[in-house]
């Protein structure tokens, strides 16, 4: 989901492709759904505002504390993690 959401029409896409290639893509299972269900339900946030944060902060939670996400979203993340995790705008 990260990196579909990082895709920006300003960016070129040989840019795009390299810094893929140096992330590591988690997929989005079931269990990283769930999780960022009860995320969601924990914080009072509705899935269709704060699905990707709250699946990028369960993927980084997945891996255990301490947690930091750098994101350009802080809000959109930071809402459904609490103090879960430490996130730098990026």
């Amino acid at each position: 989901m990260t990196p579909v959401e990082a895709q920006n029409v300003r960016v070129q896409r040989d840019r795009l492709r390299w810094w893929l290639s140096r992330s590591v893509v988690e997929p989005a299972t079931e269990k990283i759904a769930f999780q960022a269900i009860e995320l969601l339900r924990a914080a009072g946030l509705h899935g269709h505002k704060y699905a990707i944060g709250a699946v990028v902060a369960a993927t980084a939670l997945h891996y255990g504390k301490p947690v930091i996400i750098l994101t350009s979203g802080e809000d959109d993340t930071a809402q459904p993690c609490g103090k879960a995790v430490r996130i730098v705008k990026s």
